[in-house]
């Protein structure tokens, strides 16, 4: 199984977002703490607060911070909502695809099980559990 680079990166962001989820990070400093250009870094924080998943403030003080927390992140819920569309195989795709094996082909129920099985491992992780540190939590009455 393969994500597209763009889910990498978002994972890649929402990682570096985790290690404290308040402090606010430019785009510019997520760029450079995951090592992908700005420009992809911006499209993906776009897709990101579409989905829930961040905050965005404009401005000389804005930036992006998380917006849950990493315990409350689910792996699986991302890779669906951002590998949307995306088959693994020419049969999986929506329209039925072109696969010259159709109806026949066995294969297709193995494959589909073992997607199942792994969303099935991403759905029952969290970001939290992804982070090589634990999270900074900063008291609300701090």
């Amino acid at each position: 199984m393969r994500l597209l680079a763009s889910t990498d990166f978002a994972l890649r962001i929402l990682l570096k977002l985790g290690e404290d989820p308040a402090r606010q990070l430019s785009t510019e400093e997520l760029a450079a703490g995951i090592g992908v250009p700005r420009n992809h870094v911006q499209k993906i924080v776009q897709d990101l607060s579409a989905a829930g998943l961040v905050r965005t403030q404009r401005g000389a003080r804005g930036g992006v911070t998380l917006a849950r927390p990493p315990s409350e992140i689910r792996i699986g819920a991302i890779v669906r909502r951002l590998e949307a569309g995306q088959a693994l195989v020419e049969c999986f795709r929506a329209d039925g695809g072109a696969c010259c094996f159709s109806p026949t082909c066995r294969l297709a129920g193995v494959l589909g099980r073992a997607q199942d099985g792994f969303m099935a491992v991403l759905d029952a992780t969290t970001l939290a559990a992804c982070l090589t540190v634990a999270p900074h939590i900063v008291a609300d009455d701090a």
